[in-house]
């Protein structure tokens, strides 16, 4: 229970970073895919916990 909501708190947090700076440093291309890939690493942690907390509960 107590890793499935950390997960999602971090999940959600680092897609929010990512996303932040994605728009914050749309010019510079090579920021953009760093922040691009932050913020799917993000996305995919977030997915993760809220499928684990779907199928076996919080």
């Amino acid at each position: 229970m107590i890793i499935t909501i950390f997960a999602l708190v971090a999940g959600i947090a680092i897609l929010g970073g990512g996303l932040y700076y994605l728009v914050k440093d749309k010019e510079d291309r090579e920021s953009r895919k760093i922040y691009l890939i932050t913020a799917l690493v993000g996305a995919a942690i977030t997915i993760g916990a809220v499928m684990k907390a779907a199928v076996f509960g919080l």
